[in-house]
């Protein structure tokens, strides 16, 4: 495997066992992503790509093949803090202000809060929520929680980024002012990011390349680079090679 401080999986398969059925969840599954890239993965329910997410995160051990993560074990690199989270549940403990949600990482991995301050108030501001440091939870929209859960998720100056349907549960056009958030707070935090989604159009407004899964037994079926340069606008989504990538990306995705 390359990318040895981005993220690799080399022929990972995983089979889950359940009610008398075997379940072929991943097959060969063999992906790389360099530093600094962004890459989507793609593909109907039940094709593997957040099972494939979990194991990259080491929250599931594969059958077969391996694994690394800027450099190391999913395990290591989350241990030390190599790694950041963020889910489609923003999943903020409710009695803890956005300030000392965003500081839950350090915690966890016992990091001086005193020397993290700044960097936190960093976050914070990054994620377009500075005067709102002491609001609870409950006192946020969606769009607002899913924005803590991001700087929380780059609270320990992650290499690699994994995002699984972060924006999942918001509205159209919450989601596109989201993806241009997220587009501008991966560019300056330098991370990998890997972005798990059902939005094709999401899919290829972020990402250097998506990649395309099938079900019955997970497994890549395609891998599409994405030829928009970057910073990328909101005018993206009506042009017309816009609509062509989304269309190829979707034949793919309903393909044999």
């Amino acid at each position: 495997m390359d990318a040895p401080d981005g993220i690799a999986l080399s022929g990972v398969c995983k089979t889950f066992t359940g009610r008398g059925r075997v379940v072929e969840a991943l097959r060969d599954v063999t992906l790389t992503c360099p530093q600094g890239s962004f890459t989507a993965i793609i593909g109907p329910s039940g094709c593997g790509k957040s099972t494939a997410m979990r194991i990259a995160m080491g929250l599931e051990q594969p059958d077969k093949g391996t694994v690394s993560i800027a450099g190391k074990t999913p395990l290591q690199a989350a241990r030390d803090g190599l790694t950041g989270i963020a889910f489609q549940d923003a999943a903020l403990l409710p009695w803890r202000s956005v300030r000392r949600n965003v500081e839950v990482p350090l915690e966890v991995l016992r990091r001086p809060l005193a020397t993290s301050s700044e960097h936190v108030e960093h976050l914070i501001e990054l994620v377009g929520l500075k005067g709102f440091e002491n609001a609870l939870p409950g006192e946020l929209s969606g769009g607002m929680r899913q924005r803590v859960a991001i700087a929380r998720a780059l609270a320990t100056h992650p290499q690699v980024l994994f995002m699984d349907e972060p924006f999942g549960a918001l509205d159209q056009i919450l989601r596109r002012q989201m993806n241009l958030e997220l587009q501008r707070i991966w560019a300056e935090s330098g991370s990998t990011a890997l972005l798990v989604t059902h939005g094709i159009d999401e899919a290829v407004f972020l990402a250097d390349r998506v990649v395309v899964m099938h079900a019955h037994p997970g497994r890549i079926v395609e891998v599409i680079d994405i030829p928009f340069d970057r910073p990328r606008q909101p005018a993206l989504f009506s042009d017309a090679t816009f609509h062509q990538t989304c269309d190829r990306i979707a034949e793919a995705l309903h393909g044999g």
